[in-house]
C-alpha cells in the first residue's frame, strides 16, 4: 500500500488520485473511507446518507457486499447512520463509546435532551490497543476521546491513521477545532493529540471533516 488514493466528491463526482489503495467518499459535510484488501474493502464509519453511500460505490466499481468489516469510531449520527448500506459486513464499535450511551450521558451539555445511541442491529465492540486482521490488513485500535468520550481512531498496517473527529487538520498540522461546541472534553482531546504525536511509524491521517495528510512528520510538528 502507497499513499495515493482516489475519491468521490458526492455532487460533482470529481476523481482526486487514481490508486484505489483507499477510497474516500464524501457524503454531503463528512467522509468514509473503504480500505482494499485482497478479498475486498474494510470500512472506516459507514456515512450518514444512504443514497450518498451508494453512488459513492457505484463511481468506485464497489459492491456493498464487498465490504467485509466497519470500524466506527464513534456514535454521532453522521458516522453510523447508512450502516444498513454495508449487508454483508462485520460491524466493530468502541466499548467506551457504548459505556457512554448506557449511562445516558448527554451528547452536548447545552442540550442535556440529546443522547447518543447504538444505530447498529449487530456489532462487536473493540477497546484501545486491540489488534484484528481482516485479510492482509491489520487494524490497531487506538483509544482517542474528547470529541465523544469513547472515540477510536484506527491504524491500518502501521501506515495509515484514521481519526475521526478527534481532532482537525489544518494547514497541513493536527489541531483543536475552532468550534468547540461539538467537543465533549478538550482537555482529552489535548491528550490525543499528544498520543498521536508519539505514534512510530504512521504516515498519513485521515479525518472525517477536514481532509487528510500523507506528511504525518509534518502534522505533528511544532
Amino acid at each position: 500500500m502507497n499513499a495515493k488514493f482516489r475519491t468521490l466528491i458526492s455532487k460533482e463526482e470529481i476523481p482526486f488520485h487514481s490508486n484505489g489503495d483507499v477510497v474516500i467518499i464524501k457524503d454531503s459535510f463528512t467522509e468514509i473511507f473503504l480500505i482494499r484488501t485482497t478479498k475486498g474493502f474494510v470500512a472506516i464509519d459507514s456515512g450518514f446518507h444512504d443514497s450518498n453511500i451508494r453512488k459513492g460505490l457505484v463511481y468506485n466499481n464497489i459492491q456493498p457486499e464487498d465490504v467485509k468489516a466497519v470500524f466506527i469510531t464513534h456514535s454521532d449520527i453522521d458516522h453510523q447512520n447508512a450502516a444498513e448500506v454495508f449487508t454483508k459486513a462485520q460491524f466493530y464499535f468502541p466499548e467506551k463509546e457504548l459505556e457512554m450511551i448506557e449511562n445516558k450521558i448527554p451528547r452536548f451539555s447545552y442540550l442535556p435532551f440529546i443522547k447518543n445511541s447504538v444505530r447498529l442491529k449487530y456489532y462487536s465492540t473493540v477497546n484501545d490497543n486491540d489488534s484484528l486482521w481482516i485479510d492482509n490488513l491489520k487494524v490497531n485500535c487506538i483509544s482517542l476521546p474528547g470529541h465523544t468520550l469513547g472515540s477510536m481512531g484506527y491504524i491500518i498496517n502501521g501506515k495509515y491513521l484514521f481519526s475521526g473527529d478527534a481532532f482537525k487538520i489544518k494547514n497541513g498540522k493536527i489541531a483543536v477545532p475552532n468550534l468547540k461546541l461539538f467537543v465533549m472534553d478538550l482537555n482529552e482531546m489535548r491528550k490525543s493529540i499528544d498520543k498521536v504525536c508519539k505514534l512510530n511509524g504512521v504516515q498519513c491521517i485521515f479525518t472525517s471533516h477536514s481532509g487528510f495528510t500523507t506528511d504525518f512528520s509534518f502534522a505533528i510538528s511544532k
